[in-house]
């Protein structure tokens, strides 16, 4: 086996990118039949190549493909639309897990468990 050759692992990674963005593919109305055989097209070489490099490029045509139809933005768009925010939803999200953890923790107190829900331990 060839150092280009992809581990089954790695391919079924690769196949279940495909088959995801094609599904978005298909699920958009204004995608029409010739673009969705292309799409698939790009999927079958998932399946009959062994060059992983052959088989992440087919998965990155449709999911190329799918983008565009949804109009996201390319990784650099989003790179700057990400540099000109500031990462806001990280402290909002540390938050909300320490609130969690906060409500998750027993009472000191030996008394009933009143307002925490049963999990499935119990």
């Amino acid at each position: 086996m060839s150092e280009a050759t992809m581990q089954m692992k790695e391919r079924s990674e690769a196949i279940g990118r495909a088959q995801r963005a094609l599904k978005a593919l298909g699920e958009h109305p204004r995608s029409s039949k010739k673009e969705l055989g292309h799409a698939r097209e790009h999927l079958n070489a998932c399946y009959s190549h062994g060059s992983g490099e052959y088989v992440w490029n087919a998965v990155a045509q449709v999911e190329a493909m799918a983008e565009r139809r949804y109009g996201v933005p390319s990784t650099e768009e989003h790179r700057q639309l990400v540099d000109a925010a500031g990462d806001l939803e990280e402290p909002a999200t540390a938050a909300r897990g320490r609130e969690a953890e906060d409500r998750a923790v027993a009472p000191a107190t030996s008394g009933p468990d009143v307002g925490l829900a049963p999990t499935a331990s119990r």
